[in-house]
């Protein structure tokens, strides 16, 4: 039989009891903090070790244009000078870097990571994809070159950092992710692979710069920021860049097939919507001078209309096939191009004014994009231009293409 006081010590018991089982002990409390300090000590050191391992095969590099015109450059007989950054890619001190940085330089150098500054010549540029391939003597002793990665790998939100030298003011890293996959007004002349949207900041001296994964792999080539936009840069996928190093190690320049057009893929709405007599294919806006489009009559469009604010320049030919194959899409339009070569005969089906013909010509190799005599080519006029992105992966009519 329970006493009067043994039901209150009981439940005294009970309460100690429940509540030894509910809240955990101080050393119970100590070791979940140890774990969330663990977890962020990972990722801190994740990123430490990226730096570590990259920074040493990440360049300065300079170049300076001697001379200028006074309409377009900073004075008469002046410098025009530019900064950036660039990998180190082997021990024999070729660097990948961006082409915008040393195409027309008279004189270009490199810093590398313990100090040295050395003179660099260009193996080869191309300003279409913005790469640029350069060649330094190293001095003896080893040197950290870069691991490349697959960038047909990544996805958006996957982290990544950025690793160059912002505004020349040294080493410096930014972090963030990949934000989406885009395009930009320099690859209007053909079709290319998609460039690498990101949130990691990029300034005025990141270009040609790593941008590299948590394992330290290079997955891209900084090139861009977006101007008046926060937190949006681009930069070229590094497995495009493997394909343009190797090209440029062998022969110093890109070789591309090259017709003369650029215009816009023709959608359905566009069609309904105008009342004139057109059919799915490029609708042809620009024929360039000299070109073998020019040599054979192809016709460009002259009458600009807006629709919903998008300009289109109408009354041009529409290319719809070559060589049998149509280009009505522009999935369609780069399986095409990227089996055309340089010295090829093809057959062009285009519509004109409702009617069909065939036309044949030979293509020829695609000239050198030459920068004007003067041209800053500094960030001020090329890292912050506005790049317009005009891709939409809904209306495919949005990407200005030709070749």
């Amino acid at each position: 039989m329970m006493t009067p006081m043994s039901t209150p010590l009981r439940r005294l018991a009970l309460g100690l009891i429940l509540g030894a089982m509910i809240w955990p002990t101080g050393s119970t409390q100590a070791a979940a903090g140890q774990a969330v300090t663990s977890g962020k000590d990972t990722e801190q050191e994740t990123t430490i070790r990226v730096y570590k391992k990259v920074a040493p095969a990440t360049v300065f590099i300079t170049s300076a244009t001697v001379g200028g015109n006074p309409m377009t450059g900073p004075m008469a007989g002046g410098t025009t000078n530019a900064i950036g950054s660039g990998l180190l890619l082997d021990e024999r001190g070729l660097i990948v870097t961006n082409a915008h940085l040393v195409e027309g330089a008279s004189k270009i150098f490199v810093t590398l990571y313990e100090g040295a500054r050395l003179p660099a010549e260009v193996v080869g540029s191309d300003p279409i994809t913005d790469l640029a391939l350069l060649r330094v003597t190293l001095p003896p002793g080893r040197h950290a070159t870069a691991a490349l990665g697959n960038s047909d790998q990544i996805e958006v939100g996957q982290k990544v950092l950025a690793i160059g030298h912002p505004f020349g003011l040294g080493y410096a890293l930014t972090t963030g992710v990949v934000s989406g996959f885009g395009s930009t007004p320099d690859t209007a002349a053909l079709i290319q692979d998609r460039v690498i949207q990101i949130s990691a900041a990029i300034n005025p001296g990141n270009s040609g710069g790593p941008l590299v994964d948590t394992e330290g792999r290079v997955i891209g080539i900084n090139t861009a920021l977006l101007a008046g936009a926060q937190n949006i840069g681009f930069a070229i996928p590094i497995n495009v860049a493997k394909t343009i190093v190797a090209e440029l190690r062998s022969q110093g320049r890109i070789i591309r097939p090259w017709l003369g057009i650029s215009g816009r893929l023709l959608s359905d709405d566009i069609i309904n919507l105008i009342a004139l007599p057109l059919a799915k294919g490029l609708l042809i806006a620009g024929v360039a001078p000299g070109s073998p489009a020019e040599r054979i009559g192809l016709k460009a469009g002259e009458l600009t209309v807006a629709v919903n604010g998008d300009p289109w320049i109408l009354g041009g030919d529409i290319l719809v096939a070559v060589n049998g194959q149509d280009v009505r899409s522009s999935e369609q339009y780069a399986s095409v191009f990227k089996n055309l070569k340089v010295g090829q005969t093809i057959e062009l089906k285009i519509k004109r004014d409702g009617t069909t013909r065939l036309l044949t010509v030979t293509l020829e190799e695609r000239p050198h994009p030459q920068m004007a005599p003067g041209q800053p080519r500094g960030p001020e006029r090329v890292e912050f231009r506005p790049l317009g992105l005009r891709i939409s992966a809904a209306d495919p009519s949005n990407i200005e293409i030709g070749f």
